[in-house]
């Protein structure tokens, strides 16, 4: 091909030369927007003209060239955290400052406290994740707060910054699941955690003080327990004890009793039948009984008047 410049000159110029090199362009092209490496906690979602066709997993994946095919990978083993109220900063350092737009919450009782949170969630479904909400993660930091500011409107201010902390965790992360559900939007949320609550600056030294006191009477409330614990199962062994023995006792008086009243009857059955022989062995058995118990014996004459003095000089005793 020949061409003509301004100034007269003519040159001839073979295009067919050079027509290599936007062959290799497009080759390269083609190649470079065929395959895509899915990393391990990565789900690759595969478009053509725009359409979603299907979802890869982890790998070195092909399809066809851009624009035809398009691969938009997704990170779906990968716990990412939205902070709320605060932001962490090297080291682990949170900055609370700044943020009071977030923080700042009205109480069921008409208290206002200061609240910071994050939201721990996964990509569950990439599919929903990219297509049914335009700006997942915004939508995600909007119910967010949206639910902590009902959560903290249904309850007062005491709970929320003593004892209340697990429940309104729980809660938050079950509403937000539901809405996250209603919305579609393919996250599953695993953890809510109240980073801190506290009151506002100008009521810091009251809360102290009240603070103090509900864990003064929650120590003494444990204290109180721990007696009951202590004593009440004593006490109760030792009632059970005290009605076993009045048990053992009643019977031992009511065998005691029948028997000695078995033994009456047996007598008196003996007395009906030989009253003299009765009488004399009752007597015999009663002498037996007592008189080990005396100590010294005298046998006197029954006809025996009156009883003489003898002085005895060998023992220096008077004897009668």
């Amino acid at each position: 091909m020949r061409v003509e410049f301004p100034d007269g000159r003519e040159a001839e110029i073979n295009f067919w030369k050079y027509i290599w090199i936007p062959i290799v362009l497009l080759i390269g092209l083609v190649l470079a927007t065929s395959f895509h490496q899915v990393d391990a906690d990565e789900e690759g979602v595969l478009l053509r003209f725009g359409k979603q066709v299907k979802t890869v997993g982890p790998g070195l994946q092909f399809h066809l060239p851009y624009p035809i095919d398009k691969m938009v990978k997704v990170k779906t083993r990968r716990v990412d955290v939205q902070e709320f109220g605060y932001r962490s900063g090297p080291g682990g350092r949170i900055t609370e400052s700044g943020y009071d737009d977030e923080s700042s919450m009205l109480t069921g009782d008409l208290n206002i406290v200061l609240a910071g949170w994050d939201v721990q969630f996964s990509r569950e479904n990439p599919e929903q994740f990219l297509f049914n909400v335009k700006d997942p993660i915004a939508t995600l930091r909007d119910i967010s707060q949206s639910v902590m500011r009902e959560i903290m409107g249904d309850r007062a201010s005491i709970p929320i910054l003593t004892i209340g902390r697990a429940e309104i965790q729980e809660r938050v992360r079950k509403l937000i699941q539901a809405q996250a559900d209603q919305f579609k939007m393919g996250l599953r949320i695993n953890e809510v955690n109240l980073i801190f609550v506290s009151p506002p600056a100008q009521v810091q030294a009251a809360f102290n003080d009240l603070n103090k006191a509900e864990q003064d009477a929650v120590r003494f409330y444990e204290e109180a327990s721990r007696e009951y614990q202590e004593n009440v199962p004593r006490a109760q062994g030792q009632a059970e004890r005290i009605v076993l023995e009045s048990e053992g006792f009643l019977e031992s008086r009511v065998n005691r009793a029948e028997g000695d009243a078995d033994r009456f009857l047996e007598m008196l059955r003996a007395y009906e039948e030989s009253p003299e022989v009765t009488r004399q062995r009752l007597y015999l058995e009663t002498l037996e009984k007592r008189l080990p118990e005396v100590g010294e014996v005298w046998i006197v004459d029954e006809d025996m008047k009156g009883v003489l003095p003898l002085l005895n000089l060998n023992e220096g005793g008077l004897k009668q």
